[in-house]
């Protein structure tokens, strides 16, 4: 007789650090994330970027963050740039 095994339940994944996340003023869909123990990149500045919150381990995710892309964007370059991709999301904001 075979055995029927249960699915495991589907989690989204815990990602490993916290970041800030910085929106672009003139681009409200695109984003920044930085993580907390990282300098901000000089590109960030006032007048284009606008400090949008904290993203902790525990929270969801915005539309768009790709949590392998935010590893090697920030083992590369210090950030992850992103956009939003929910229609739905980059209204809101």
């Amino acid at each position: 007789m075979p055995s029927i095994q249960p699915l495991a339940l589907s989690r989204a994944p815990v990602r490993d650090c916290s970041y800030n996340l910085f929106r672009n003023r003139p681009r409200p869909d695109l984003l920044c994330a930085v993580p907390e123990d990282r300098p901000v990149p000089g590109f960030l500045v006032p007048a284009e970027w606008r400090f949008e919150r904290a993203l902790r381990p525990s929270d969801i995710s915005p539309a768009g963050f790709e949590e392998r892309g935010a590893q090697a964007g920030v083992r590369y370059n210090g950030f992850y740039l992103f956009q939003i991709t929910d229609a739905r999301v980059a209204l809101a904001a």
